[in-house]
């Protein structure tokens, strides 16, 4: 049983030639044929209409002057005022029908697509503009493809694959396609690549814009924004839009369902409440302020939840199943007719209030299945009496056909299947599908839209990794999912996409166990970091945000696939080969710097690949990276080999120090190749010129070492610094100095300037480490000398003890420092600054009512009375932050002038190495 009303003056409502021309019919029972039959479906054109059965036939009525309706009329006839089989379809179990405005397209339940009708603007999809076409064909553009859904607008036609792909084709004028701007009308399906990778769960058309829905409930519109129909925000006045974009008002609201009218739109959410937006020339928005606010509003004076939503030409229709209650607001189109004659038949009944024929009471009582509405007549299914225990809990989106997905029901089937009979194969079907697709299998682990405010992480991985593990029990299983992810699903990644849902995909495939075996890293793995090093800067942005979200597990199996990657090339360093490590690396520092702004979620150790330490590469490495510093502006990065030490948060601290003391070693002996190089070529030139020294000799005295070490530093190039330090000291018999030398030149030149006595540092307890003094007692350029030292020591392989504190890194990396650093630079304050972040009871202030002094180098600084700091935790962090600014005003500055500066002077690698490249530079002094 269904119901109708509207104007059918041309046949549209089916209810015979004899009620089309009794003007605009009321609330009533719908059309019967042979008897009375169940609607399935009703999709209504301008003056057309398409009822779908049970059974899968199809009937239409209504005008066919563009061969709309399918079928021939009898001689005479000018419509089909009563529904009729379409014949060309007999042979079709059909599921799913749509209408444009002159045209038709049914979806059969193989997936494969029917269109008739008009076709001027290429909206049949037959690969051809033509005119009309009277009898259904399908498009062979869709036929490798199991298409699910259907819309049409006015002169445009899209498609939803099960893959979840998204087609569209016919007129473009208004970019209503979503291929772009340059594009043209398309007379064959296009894909809409910027939605690759989003599952969708519905897509729908007005008159020449379109939205798409994703399982999310985020929104894209598209095409026609003359009336602001899209929902776009204030600052976007566009009236055309080319390619689907993501509309932000109605991110957070939990849209299920959207029904476009030809210049409106309204959404349902999960509530029941009902948004629409755009033109409300007629009143079909439901706003019953005379002021019309941009961007989606939601209908107020709805009372109740909305259940079923439909939007006609100019008045939207809605359902409320709790009440039984049927609404519509806005009228018929409202065009003039000039000197009171019809350019068209129907003509007269343009002018007309459609939503006065029906009252919310008319069909209480009736268990309403669906609610359909087109331009000039509306059609109600209603609920058989075996689906009545049903009648609360069906809503439009449940209607929809959904794109597959992995789920409880399907694992299990293919778990249990035996091999070579028909489920197997149509397992392997099913297999092929998701694991080509990645929006498929994105979907198959989405969480819902409530569940993603907080974290920008779509899915759910902890299902996810339990579900391929599952799945990896069953090895015909493996080799399938194997086969597709390689041959289909890692070529397809949406490289270029701006939507977050999109690149969800990338976070699942490091979940799936099948990466991490040996024989798949080259293939999976690589490919993967290849894919991801392609991406837009706008996309790889985008994954590299959604990687700060992850928990520590999540973020730690992702580094360690590429790792393992990386590990299983090592053996492959000498050959060509290796450069395929390159794109691997180069992920790992995406994820490296996707840590550091997440707060280091992880560990920097979780970075290294200890399996470097000690090996040949090292060496071989400092020389290839020394060779490409060199060359650098000359050479193409794509000739450059690869070169570990271009990723230094791999190597460990070990491996950090191997490098370092490899390259000061093939410095200092440089150096000497090169003086040996010049003497030879003076030879043989008989030049008497003698090359410059390759070794820096440093000659000081014993009983006044620190300051002549110092005089002599002042006066050396920085070039000489570079070479192998040999000390002597004055006075003592000269040899050949194994090392033992030069270590206790440093021991005693350190144990003296470290020395609270010498003036240079100070120490808060005598078991603390050092700081620097506020008024220091020695002169500024020693600090920097000092920092030389430290540099020729590290330069020449000698262990100094310095005793600085955690702290001073810190300051060298621009972080504040902790409450932890101050209870190691001064015991006692951290300590008692602790006790007061750890009382527990409401009298501080009662018991803490003293005045209390920071005493730096015998200098005190007067504060407030305690109590008035210790108000709030701030008071501690601006304590410590005092202690440690009032102790290194001077010292932090000089720290780092001699720290950076030195490492600059002897060697570049230092600091890159030791120091991530944020921290700052200082010029020297």
């Amino acid at each position: 049983m269904s119901y109708c009303w509207g104007a059918g003056s041309c046949g549209q409502l089916g209810l015979g030639e004899a009620a089309s021309g009794a003007g605009p019919v009321r609330c009533r029972r719908g059309p019967e044929a042979g008897g009375g039959w169940t609607l399935l479906e009703a999709a209504c054109g301008e003056r057309h209409t398409l009822l779908l059965r049970p059974d899968g036939t199809v009937c239409s009525c209504g005008a066919n002057a563009r061969g709309q309706l399918g079928r021939k009329l009898r001689p005479g006839q000018r419509g089909g005022y009563t529904p009729e089989q379409i014949q060309a379809l007999e042979a079709q179990i059909i599921v799913h029908v749509s209408c444009g405005k002159e045209h038709s397209l049914a979806v059969c339940n193989r997936g494969k697509v029917f269109s008739w009708g008009a076709g001027s603007e290429g909206q049949l999809g037959t690969g051809e503009f033509k005119e009309q076409s009277l009898i259904p064909k399908k498009i062979d553009g869709l036929s490798d493809l199991r298409i699910i859904q259907v819309t049409c607008g006015h002169y445009h036609s899209v498609a939803l694959a099960q893959d979840g792909r998204v087609f569209s084709w016919g007129q473009n004028t208004h970019g209503q396609l979503g291929l772009g701007q340059e594009i043209p009308s398309q007379p064959s399906p296009q894909h809409i690549t910027s939605l690759s990778g989003i599952p969708m769960a519905q897509v729908v058309a007005g008159g020449g814009h379109t939205f798409a829905l994703s399982l999310s409930g985020a929104v894209y519109g598209w095409g026609r924004n003359n009336a602001r129909q899209l929902g776009l925000n204030r600052a976007n006045t566009r009236e055309q839009v080319f390619k689907p974009y993501a509309v932000a008002a109605l991110k957070t609201i939990g849209v299920v369902y959207i029904s476009c009218g030809d210049e409106h739109t309204a959404v349902l959410t999960q509530d029941g409440s009902v948004f629409t937006f755009g033109d409300d020339s007629a009143g079909q928005l439901g706003h019953r302020s005379s002021t019309q606010m941009p961007g989606p509003q939601k209908v107020e004076w709805i009372d109740g939840p909305v259940s079923h939503l439909a939007c006609g030409s100019y008045h939207t229709l809605v359902y409320m199943s709790t009440s039984g209650q049927v609404i519509s607001f806005g009228r018929g189109p409202q065009r003039h007719i000039q000197n009171g004659t019809a350019s068209n038949p129907g003509e007269q009944t343009q002018n007309f209030d459609i939503s006065s024929l029906v009252s919310a009471n008319d069909l209480s009582g009736v268990q309403v299945k669906m609610i359909f509405a087109g331009t000039y007549v509306n059609f109600v299914s209603t609920l058989q009496s075996q689906d009545l225990e049903h009648a609360r809990g069906i809503s439009p989106a449940d209607t929809l056909q959904k794109i597959i997905r992995l789920d409880k029901t399907l694992i299990d089937k293919w778990m249990a299947v035996t091999v070579g009979t028909d489920d197997f194969q149509e397992a392997k079907r099913e297999i092929a599908v998701i694991f080509s697709s990645p929006a498929c299998l994105s979907a198959s682990f989405f969480k819902p839209s409530s569940a993603l405010e907080a974290n920008c992480v779509g899915v759910d991985l902890q299902k996810a990794r339990d579900v391929f593990d599952e799945l990896t029990k069953k090895e015909w299983i493996v080799n399938q999912i194997n086969y597709y992810l390689l041959a289909d699903l890692i070529p397809g990644l949406p490289l270029r996409s701006p939507h977050r849902e999109a690149l969800s995909i990338f976070l699942l495939l490091p979940e799936c166990s099948v990466m991490y075996k040996e024989q798949n890293l080259e293939p999976f793995v690589m490919r993967l970091a290849q894919a991801i090093n392609s991406m837009s800067d706008r996309s790889s942005n985008i994954l590299e945000k959604c990687w700060t979200s992850l928990s520590a597990s999540f973020l730690d199996n992702v580094v360690q696939m590429f790792k393992k990657a990386v590990v299983s090339q090592l053996p492959f360093y000498a050959s060509p080969r290796c450069r395929d490590i390159k794109p691997l690396l180069e992920v790992l520092e995406k994820l490296y710097r996707a840590n550091r702004k997440a707060n280091y979620t992880l560990q920097l150790s979780n970075f290294y690949i200890d399996e470097i330490s000690g090996t040949f590469i090292l060496p071989n490495d400092v020389a290839r990276w020394r060779s490409w510093q060199a060359t650098a502006n000359s050479c193409h990065e794509d000739d450059v080999p690869v070169i570990f030490c271009r990723f230094p948060f791999i190597f460990n601290l070990v491996s950090k120090t191997q490098v370092f003391h490899f390259d000061s070693f093939f410095m200092q002996e440089g150096a000497k190749v090169e003086a040996q190089l010049i003497l030879k070529q003076n030879e043989l030139l008989r030049k008497s010129e003698l090359p410059e020294l390759p070794v820096f000799p440093l000659q000081v005295k014993r009983n006044n070492l620190v300051e002549d070490t110092l005089r002599k530093l002042s006066l050396v190039e920085d070039r000489v610094l570079q070479k192998q330090l040999l000390v002597q000291f004055e006075g003592e018999l000269r040899g050949l100095d194994a090392g033992g030398v030069t270590l206790e030149f440093f021991l005693y030149v350190f144990e003296e300037m470290v020395n609270p006595q010498y003036g240079m540092f100070v120490y808060c307890d005598p078991a603390s480490p050092m700081w620097f003094p506020t008024s220091p007692s020695v002169e500024k350029k020693k600090y920097f000398l000092f920092g030389i030292l430290c540099g020729l020591s590290l330069f020449n392989r000698i262990i100094a003890f310095i005793p600085f504190p955690l702290a001073i890194f810190k300051k060298l990396l621009d972080k504040k420092p902790s409450l932890e650093d101050l209870k190691e630079l001064s015991p006692v304050v951290g300590k008692s600054l602790q006790a007061v972040l750890d009382y527990e009871y409401d009298d501080i202030e009662e018991n803490l009512q003293i005045h209390y002094c920071v005493s730096t180098s015998g200098s005190h600084y007067d504060t407030c009375p305690f109590h008035l700091l210790c108000t709030t935790v701030v008071t501690i962090a601006v304590t410590f932050e005092m202690l440690f600014a009032s102790h290194g005003g001077l010292g932090a500055l000089t720290l780092l002038m001699w720290y950076l500066e030195a490492f600059h002077v002897l060697t570049s690698v230092a600091y890159s190495f030791f120091f991530p490249p944020h921290a700052i530079q200082l010029r020297r002094q």
